[in-house]
């Protein structure tokens, strides 16, 4: 064999040189690639450089659109050597699922998998044992998602939990995203971190609210040299029961800790042994309701622009001091103003009982009508049949994680081009004016019941599920 090498190489030297460059050629490009993907040294530069796009655990680049994406996971689903349970890792309980997973594959049994019940120690092991683990194995998720070293020199001990939410993140709806930025609020009080809210999609937070009693808006130049880390915990229900045991700090000792998560922790860190001595002073017995409305009603203050969008609804609200505003608000999920939601919450069958509500409170000479909802067309039938009585937000329904779906869906009917910042403002000024309502309906809906939070009672205060209409206590007016 080496004699034949050696005369092929002396009968066509080109040939062979040529592909030897050529071999050369392709190594040194995935050297340059892979050097490439690992280099970022933070979240804030992978989020600008990539667009991510989560499909039942799969990440998709930028350029691959979801209809190709779906057809390629049912292709991955297909595969004979598929992991059914493969996902991307992003905090440390995944972290050590993984580990645990990589020894099962590696051992003699074949067959071996993941204990159905994990041990405390392997979600929350020791701080030899983290570091251990850290060192011996680093997940490329963990790579893109952290930076582990500071390089400030004057860094004043300050440290920080940010709420982060950018185009390229999946962050849910805007009721979702507000319990995130309650639980980031939790454990900046909990761990004695400074609190700031990174809003970028699919308009930045800070044009639609001002600081009030805490400068919340994130300035990047105080950031910057600090060691950091991105907590991914979208959906992530583990994740949200290791707040009633975990040291935070002891597990996320980076300067800078990046939360996107759409779970309140507030159960969870109150049952906390750890924290439970700071979580009494600092929270001074206000239940969960009380502290959502205080987090959003104190901290967060709308701008200009937000209160213009509610301000005549509300003007037109009250004719006399004797009339009292009925509302409603009607999530249908998918439906054709938002046909990429996840799931149909409700349909035309399931509201029947609405009807009889409506006409309760149509009485001109006592009532005015405010009724939400995520479908066009069911509020313009609202509007229609209530003609004389209703009030409106104006402005576009938007579902603002599905914002992106929705334009490339209007511009195939429509020359209409669905405004971010406006149609954010919508959503806000809606739940405001759901807030402000004497007689209030809601469909299941966090963002509904983010309505009700702020509304601060139960009184006549309705839900309606299961083709009934029934009071709904949010409220202990003991705490009260």
């Amino acid at each position: 064999m080496r004699r034949l090498t050696i005369n092929m190489f002396l009968a066509r030297p080109t040939l062979v040189l040529a592909a030897i460059l050529t071999l050369c050629m392709c190594s040194l490009l995935v050297s340059m690639y892979y050097i490439h993907n690992i280099a970022m040294a933070s979240p804030l530069d992978l989020m600008k450089a990539n667009r991510i796009v989560r499909l039942n655990g799969r990440v998709i680049g930028e350029d691959e659109s979801p209809d190709n994406a779906h057809s390629q996971l049912d292709l991955f689903n297909s595969s004979e050597n598929h992991d059914a349970n493969a996902h991307p890792v992003l905090n440390d309980i995944d972290i050590a699922l993984h580990i645990e997973k990589r020894k099962a594959k590696k051992g003699q049994n074949e067959d071996a998998h993941l204990p159905k019940k994990i041990k405390k120690e392997d979600m929350w092991p020791s701080h030899e044992k983290a570091q251990k683990r850290r060192k011996a194995f680093v997940p490329l998720a963990m790579q893109i998602y952290n930076n582990p070293q500071r390089t400030r020199q004057n860094w004043n001990g300050e440290r920080y939990i940010v709420y982060l939410c950018h185009s390229n993140l999946t962050c849910a709806g805007w009721g979702d995203r507000q319990h995130g930025v309650l639980s980031a609020y939790l454990l900046s009080i909990v761990t004695n971190r400074t609190f700031k809210v990174d809003m970028q999609s699919p308009c930045p937070l800070s044009k639609l609210y001002h600081p009030r009693l805490l400068n919340w808006r994130i300035n990047q130049s105080e950031l910057e040299g600090l060691s950091s880390t991105h907590l991914y915990a979208l959906n992530d229900r583990r994740f949200r029961e290791s707040m009633r045991e975990i040291d935070f700090d002891e597990e996320y000792p980076q300067d800078v800790v990046y939360l996107t998560t759409n779970y309140d922790y507030f159960y969870n860190l109150k049952a906390n042994p750890k924290y439970k001595s700071i979580f009494k002073q600092k929270i001074k017995g206000r239940p969960r309701p009380i502290l959502f409305a205080d987090l959003w009603q104190s901290i967060f203050k709308m701008n200009k622009r937000v209160v213009k969008k509610y301000s005549s609804a509300l003007k037109n609200a009250w004719p006399t001091s004797q009339h009292k505003l009925a509302c409603a608000h009607i999530r249908f999920g998918r439906n054709p103003t938002i046909p990429t939601d996840s799931d149909i919450r409700n349909s035309l069958t399931t509201i029947k009982p609405l009807w009889s509500y409506l006409d309760k409170h149509s009485d001109p000479l006592k009532y005015r009508m405010f009724v939400a909802s995520d479908w066009q067309g069911f509020r313009d039938k609202v509007k229609s049949m209530y003609r004389n009585i209703t009030v409106d937000v104006e402005g576009d329904i938007i579902h603002i994680d599905k914002l992106k779906d929705q334009r490339r869906r209007d511009n195939v009917t429509s020359p209409v081009v669905l405004d971010a910042c406006s149609g954010f403002e919508k959503v806000i000024a809606d739940q405001y004016v759901l807030s402000k309502c004497d007689i209030l309906l809601l469909t299941y809906s966090v963002f509904g019941k983010g309505a009700a939070y702020l509304r601060r009672s139960n009184n006549d205060l309705y839900l309606m599920e299961n083709g009934t209409i029934k009071p709904l206590i949010l409220f202990d007016e003991r705490n009260h």
